[in-house]
This record gives C-alpha cells, structure tokens and sequence, in this order.
C-alpha cells in the first residue's frame, strides 16, 4: 500500500509541477528558519557532552549571603582547591582562573584573545585533547602557552604554531608549545589560549594582575572542577563543602556542587556564567517558534493544496467508485504532503546558508550526525503531515455522486472565516515588520548623512590603553600634520561611556557620563545652551563641577535652566552643575553628563591637516613607540569607528522579504480557491453583461477589505515597535511618521493586491458557456 502511494505521489507532484514547486518553495523557507532553531537548540542540549565520565564531574558554585541578598556564583575563591583535594571521594580537582580578554601583538596589530590560567589535571578532568605539546608544560615552564587550533589560526594562518614566541599586553612573553583541538560540541568553558596557574601567581608577584590565589574575598575570577570516584558522592560532596564556610567583612560564603550536566540549560540564577547556553525560557521560545513556522508553512500548502481541490475531487470521486476506503485516500494525500515536506527539506539547507548570511555574528555549524539527520527528518515528516492533514480530511470526505454530476457546486467550508483570520494575522505580521525596516532604513540613512557631513575625515583616535598621556599629547600636538588633539572619551558622540548614580532632589538615578577633556568645547566651537564651561585652572586631583546635555537636564529638572548653579551627589562625591550642553550633535538624545576624569581619559582625539593621514599615522605610531614600546599603537580614522554596521535592517529586510512571500503564497491559494468557488457566479454575471473590470473588482474588493483589516492591526503595530526602537537607540532620527508608514503599508498591499490580481484577472476572462454548460 505505501509503495504504491508512493509512486502516485510522485505522479500527482509531476502533472502539477507549478503547484508542486511553489509549494516546495513556501515549506522550504519556512523550515530554513525552524532548522536553524532546531540545530541551536540540539547544540544546546550537547553542551559539554564530550567530556568522559560526565555525570562525575561537577562544578563549585559559591553562594553569597549578605544582608540584603543571597547570590550564586559560578565562581569560586582559589584557596578551596586544596582543600577539596584532601577529599577521599575526590579523584581530580582542577582550577581554571578567568583571566578575560588580553591584546596578542602582532605585526598587524593588537588581536584580542581571551586567556585562562589552568593546570595539567585539566585536560585529566575534561574532554580537551591535545594535537601536540605535554600538559606537564603547564608546570614545568611558566611561560608555556597553549592555544587552540581555532586560535593559532587565527594567529599564525597556516603556519605550524609550535615553538613562536608571542607577547601579551601586561602579561610578558610567552612560547607556544602545544595545540588544543577544538572541542567537536559546545562548552560552557570556551577556550581560546592557556597559561600556567604558576604563571599567574608570578604575575601575582610583579603586580601584573591581581592576587587572587590566596585571598578568599576575591572569587569572582576563578573556577574549581572536579571528579568525584561516582556520581553518588554529589550528596556527600555537598556535605563536606558545608565545613568549609567562609565569614567576610559584609557577606558569608557557602559552597555547593553543580553536576557538570546540569550547567545547560543556564540558570538564569547563577551569576557570572555567561557560557552556560539558552536558559529554559530561550528554549521555550525557540519551540514555539518552530511550531508557528510549522502552523505557517502548513498554511500555505493547505490553500495551494485546496486551490486544487476540485481538480482532485474527481479523482476522489473515481477512486472511491472503484471501491477505495476513505482512510486510503487520507493516507494518498498525506503520502503527498509528506513527500513535499521532504524534498522542501533538500531546498531548506540552501535557504539556511542564506539565511545566516544575513544573521549577524550567527554560525550554524551543522555536524551530520544520527540524531541530526534523525532530527531533521522527523521535523520534516511532522510538518508534512500538519500540512496534509486538513487537506486530506477534507478532500476524503467528497461523496462520488456529487463530484461526478456537479463538481463545481461543492463547498469545502459553508465560511472561510479561518482563512481570512489567517491572512489578516499573515499580513498583520508583514506590516509591522516591513514598516520597522523602513523605519531602520531611514535612520541608517540619516545616521550616515549627519555623519558625513559633521564628523571630518581628518580625525584619528588613539586608544591610551591606560597609559598616561600627557607627555605624549603635547609631542603628538607639535608635529606638523597635526592640528589639534583633545584627551576625550567623546567626540560629538560617545567613544566610551560609564555610569553613575545622581541624587538630585530625592530624585535617583542612574546616568551615562563621559569624560570630556575642558579644551573640547572651546576648540569645537560648542555653545552651551546655559551656563559655562569648565574653568582653566580646574583641579585633577578632586571633581568639582560636571556638565550635563539638555536631556540630562530636563530628566533632573523640569525648568532645565535652574539646573545651573545647584549641587547634585554623584556617586559619593558632592559636585556642582556648571552648564547645560546641547544634545548630542547626531542625534543622539539620552541623557548624558560631561564630567573631567583625568584618570578615565580612554582615548585622544587627533585632528591633523587634510589629505596627511598616512604621514601623521607613522609619526604618531613612532611617537607612540617611544613610550610605550611594550604596546601596539591602536590608531584608527574617526569616521570609520562610526561607520554604521548595516547587518541589523539586511537581516530584518530578508526576514520580511521571507514573511511577505509566505504571505503572499498564503492568499494566492486562497484566491485560487475563491475564483473557483465562484467561477459559476461569475460566469451568470457576464452572461447578464457585466464587463472584465466588473468581475475583476467583485472578486478582489473582498481580499483588498482584508489587507486593510490587517493594516488596522499591523500599523499600530509597526510604530509600536518603532517607538521602542527609538527609546533604545535614543535617537530623534528615529521617524515614526506619516510617510514611512504609508511607505511599510503601501509595499505590503501592492503585493497582496498583485498576487489576487493573478487570480481575479484570470476568473474574468471565463468563457459562460463552458462553466454553466452542466446547468
């Protein structure tokens, strides 16, 4: 029975090749975006299932109680690791200090690379393998390093790793003498370069980092694993951990042990466990979206599939004469929509390259394995038989004498109410999301423009790296290619901002701040809106006077010009409002204060003479040299800091483009289907004389009533999500008006307008004769 369903699926989808392709089409984009979420959510489920002896390992959390709060860490205090190692069910600890990102230099500048400090027992404990080198490097030789394939890449290209030497940023020198393979899973403890534990506590020594290893407050930078002999000593394990309690200033510690497996999904709890994966609600998320691109891809092919219903029903009918069960034909027809189903899944991995393309920062790394494949065919499958089920239910249901006397006069529903349901939420959906991209689009576009035509291509910004600069300043300002240079961390738009607390009459709140060097508002020209600037001979030592923008004003203030002259606490220091600066030059409207922190200052901004940008590079970078010959000079052109990444709106552009064709294949099934449900009305009407456009209208006034019903729905939409796009950006030239509506509306009406029009356009040219010839 299945092999010869089978061969008339085949059949049927040849004869229809249109309808077969469109339908193939319209699953596959929608299972592109249900695969991606599939394949995050099974690396998800894999993470750190590659290590042996996994329900043996576990992790040291810390709890803190203080008298406010308790919170767990997924970090832990260095000194419990001796501890732990005196424990008879303990097989192997090992400590893993987070030492965060640091600067590699190289020849073609600075590459951050994220450094973890561990021991030889790590790669006991772990499924970490290595290609070459000894773990016992790790105490033989403080100034081993360890990096990972995906790492020496990264550094080397194809050159063999082994035996170069490499500096890092405040940490020293370092050989490379062994190669880690990249994990074949995810893990929640990624790993780019290893250095010792006794390269850390050297560095303890010279003040190159902080000491850590013997202090029991500072646990916020290290993590302890172990193995226990069997996973029945986690009880006994947390048992032990209770002696070890820990008394601080303000706070007490406890520990406890978190089975490696139980650390994804992420507890959303546990603080500073960033790597953990999706948490239950991410997950939860990602199912429902499966099901609704599920729902959605069986929608279209539900009203292709019925678009063809009468063109079937004789089929039924003849099938059913001959002595066929209704069940047979149920199991014909979802035989077909299966089949659909698994060949929209060859189409579907050509749409997922293209759809990450356009994700930014995504990579779906597809390992074809049992449970994958399984996996996908199982999704495939399932929403082939969503798809069919109705369809078949349907079209089974057909009697012989009906269809084979008056095919045409058969309804399938006495009301399409659910299918104008769904096409008004289809086209809801499609108008909110074209409008947010037009919106995006006009921002960008602006953005850009202001950009352009404010920010010079004269001007460089050199990152200090922490290093004191003044001396540097003043050689840099007497070159000659050099105009001027301002010590800054903004320069008409923030390169890098902190937060504060402000108390201002009762008021508390938290607000951005820059530290902006007091020449800046002079040499730009700037004119306060109220008040003055810093004075010339302000102190460095203590902080007396701050500057805020006009939003930061009005947010303390609602008469923002009193603002000027009263005296605010920031943060613990008491500091008086000296003047009110205009909002952010592009755009920019959050609330923000101008505040000289020598100690803070990130970055020097260098405007030099035009067309000397290469010279004045050079000479920067050997003035740079000069005094900092341990660093890279990290010199970069203004305007290309801001040049706008443009992933976000051609990612949520291709995400609508994909909507808008479901969308559309939705309501060509659907006027398909109505044209031929109607075709004898039609046909009476010309006969009593009624013209093309006459019978094009009667058709398409119904589905253009519908397209607005979905614009009442998806406009307030659409400026709903483009005001929270404008509150996060916090920019005025975010524009939520009148035309960019119109526009989003207008683009997603002329296509459903356009798809029906195939149809009704068709429905009038019908020939009366041949439609009421059976009447």
């Amino acid at each position: 029975m299945i092999k010869n369903n089978l061969k008339i699926a085949i059949r049927i989808l040849w004869k229809y090749k249109l309808f077969s392709l469109v339908n193939i089409l319209s699953l596959s984009l929608s299972m592109a975006v249900g695969v991606i979420l599939f394949t995050g959510l099974k690396a998800n489920h894999d993470t750190d299932h590659f290590h042996p002896k996994l329900n043996q390992i576990v992790r040291i959390l810390t709890q803190e109680t203080n008298e406010v709060e308790q919170t767990k860490w997924a970090t832990v205090p260095l000194p419990l690791a001796p501890q732990m190692e005196n424990v008879s069910f303990v097989e192997k600890t090992v400590k893993v200090r987070l030492a965060g990102k640091h600067n590699l230099q190289t020849d073609g500048g600075d590459v951050p690379i994220d450094i973890k400090f561990s021991e030889p027992s790590f790669f006991d404990v772990f499924g970490f393998k290595l290609l070459s080198g000894n773990a016992q490097s790790l105490t033989n030789s403080p100034t081993s390093l360890f990096l990972t394939e995906k790492t020496a890449e990264k550094i080397f290209g194809n050159a063999n790793a082994l035996g170069h030497t490499v500096r890092f940023e405040n940490l020293g020198s370092y050989t490379v003498e062994g190669i880690i393979q990249d994990p074949p899973l995810e893990t929640h403890l990624p790993i780019e370069a290893m250095l010792s534990i006794s390269a850390a506590e050297m560095l303890e020594k010279k003040g190159a980092i902080s000491n850590i290893s013997q202090n029991w407050g500072d646990f916020k930078s290290a993590a302890i694993y172990a193995r226990l002999k069997s996973e029945d000593n986690l009880k006994q394990l947390n048992t032990t951990l209770q002696n070890y309690n820990r008394k601080l200033d303000k706070s007490n510690l406890q520990f406890l042990a978190q089975p490696l497996e139980d650390i994804t999904p992420r507890n959303k709890d546990i603080k500073y466990d960033h790597d953990a994966g999706t948490d239950w609600t991410g997950i939860k998320t990602q199912l429902v979206l499966i099901l609704a691109l599920t729902l959605l891809s069986a929608f279209n092919y539900i009203s292709l599939t019925l678009a063809r219903a009468f063109s079937r029903a004789k089929e039924v009918g003849v099938r059913k004469t001959i002595g066929a069960t209704r069940r047979q034909i149920i199991g014909q027809f979802l035989m077909e929509s299966t089949l659909v189903s698994l060949f929209a899944l060859l189409f579907t991995m050509p749409c997922v390259e293209i759809l990450t393309h356009y994700i930014p920062d995504m990579e779906v790394a597809f390992s074809y394995d049992t449970t994958l494949i399984l996996g996908l065919l199982t999704y495939a499958v399932i929403t082939g038989l969503v798809a069919g089920a109705l369809p078949s239910w349907l079209l089974s249901a057909f009697q012989p004498i009906q269809v084979l006397r008056k095919m045409k006069n058969i309804k399938l529903f006495r009301s399409t109410a659910i299918y104008k349901a769904l096409i008004v939420v289809q086209f809801s959906v499609t108008i909110m999301l074209t409008i947010l991209v037009v919106i995006l689009a006009d921002y960008e576009i602006k953005n850009h423009a202001i950009i352009s035509s404010t920010v010079s291509p004269n001007v460089l910004t050199l990152d200090l790296k922490g290093e004191e600069y003044e001396n540097l300043q003043n050689e840099i300002s007497q070159l000659s290619q050099v105009e001027t240079t301002l010590a800054t961390n903004w320069y008409h738009k923030p390169l890098q901002m902190g937060k504060s607390s402000v108390i201002f009459s009762d008021k508390i709140l938290e607000m951005n701040y820059v530290s902006i060097d007091p020449k800046t508002i002079e040499t730009e020209g700037i004119s306060l809106k109220s008040g003055q600037n810093f004075p010339k001979d302000i102190p460095q030592s203590t902080e007396q006077y701050v500057l805020v923008n006009e939003a930061a004003a009005k947010l303390l203030e609602p008469e923002s010009e009193t603002l000027v002259g009263q005296t605010l606490l920031l943060d613990s220091a008491y500091v008086q409002v000296i003047g009110i600066m205009p909002n952010e030059i592009i755009g920019e409207t959050t609330p923000l204060m101008y505040r000289y922190l020598p100690n803070e200052i990130a970055t020097l901004t260098i405007k030099i003479n035009p067309n000397t940008e290469l010279e004045a590079t050079k000479a920067i970078q050997t003035l740079w040299k000069n005094h900092f010959p341990e660093k890279t000079a990290n010199l970069q052109n203004l305007k290309d800091s801001y040049s706008s990444s443009r992933e976000r709106i051609s990612f949520f552009g291709f995400f609508a483009l994909i909507v808008m064709i479901i969308a559309g294949l939705g309501i060509l099934g659907i006027a398909s289907y109505s044209v031929e449900t109607r075709v004898k009305e039609l046909g009476i009407r010309k006969v009593l004389g009624a013209s093309n456009k006459e019978l094009v209208w009667a058709v398409t006034k119904n589905f253009g009533i519908l397209i607005l019903i979905a614009g009442l729905i998806g406009v307030p939409a659409g400026l709903f999500g483009g005001d929270l796009i404008r509150q996060d950006l916090g920019s005025s030239l975010v524009d939520l008006s009148f035309i960019h509506v119109s526009i989003g509306f207008g683009l997603v009406a002329i296509i459903g307008l356009l798809t029906v029009l195939s149809q009704t356009i068709r429905a009038a040219h019908i020939e009366p004769v041949k439609v009421l010839k059976a009447e």
